[in-house]
């Protein structure tokens, strides 16, 4: 899909974590930097820890709403509609005990049709594997919503380590072939 600069393709990156001192920013700042350097997106970040959304409590599944009307909490339906303008997505998640973090679930949760058949990269951070159980564990999850998965995801094994002073990862020409490729397949294409 060609797009021209007044027709961006909005991409809405969440990052999945809300605990204290999280240490995943060197990890965010620089997928983040990717996306708003890729002139094919125009970029809506969010922190799920400043979004604050409360636990999910709507009385029926967002995905059986017929319309985003239908919710009964204001904070849940401003999520949904926010959601809903995006056209592609990128989910940023630690790892915490083998999978990815509640308030991530939760964020989903609120929403329904508005993710459906919208294309999601999947990046993991943490520990050995780089966060690849939660990202498998959040595979099953994005399906249930509909969402269209790129095959790959990105991992960032020892994160705290695999950065340099500039931000920038030390295997820098893995990481940014990498994202490269993965933000082509969110965009449609494949350069």
């Amino acid at each position: 899909m060609i797009r021209d600069k007044m027709n961006l393709m909005k991409l809405m990156m969440i990052w999945g974590s809300s605990r204290q001192g999280r240490k995943g920013g060197a990890v965010v700042n620089w997928i983040k930097k990717q996306a708003e350097g890729d002139d094919r997106f125009e970029v809506d970040f969010v922190d799920l820890k400043e979004l604050n959304l409360p636990m999910f409590d709507e009385p029926r599944n967002p995905a059986n709403y017929e319309n985003l009307n239908d919710y009964t909490n204001p904070q849940g339906k401003a999520w949904a509609e926010r959601v809903d303008k995006a056209e592609a997505f990128i989910l940023i998640t630690p790892e915490y005990n083998y999978s990815f973090s509640a308030v991530l679930k939760n964020a989903i949760d609120w929403v329904g049709l508005p993710w459906d058949k919208k294309p999601v990269l999947l990046v993991g951070y943490g520990g050995i594997v780089g966060g690849a159980r939660a990202v498998e564990q959040l595979r099953t999850v994005v399906a249930s919503v509909g969402m269209q998965q790129i095959p790959r995801s990105l991992h960032f094994p020892y994160f705290e380590e695999a950065f340099d002073e500039e931000g920038n990862p030390k295997r820098i020409d893995y990481y940014s072939s990498n994202i490269k490729k993965l933000l082509s397949n969110l965009a449609g294409s494949d350069n």
